[in-house]
């Protein structure tokens, strides 16, 4: 009966893991797919500006983690470098 108790326990533990892992990787690629969808929005913005930035997953990643303050830095690079 204890190990049976002592199995259901390490089972849960398990399954927690598992579980907030998974709810770990859909927020990141939540953010990467808003990260993507705001630098479409700038991109259609700054072509009048002759300013773009290319979407790409770095790009994503990085606006979608840090929000706004990555895109105002994407673009000083871009128009800096």
């Amino acid at each position: 009966m204890n190990m049976f108790i002592i199995g259901a326990i390490l089972v849960c533990l398990v399954a927690m893991l598992v579980f907030k892992s998974i709810s770990i990787l859909f927020k990141v690629v939540i953010n990467i797919v808003i990260g993507a969808v705001i630098l479409n929005i700038f991109n259609l913005i700054g072509v009048k500006f002759g300013i773009d930035i290319a979407v790409n997953p770095l790009t994503s990643f990085l606006t979608g983690f840090f929000g706004t303050p990555a895109v105002v830095i994407l673009i000083l690079i871009k128009i800096f470098l």
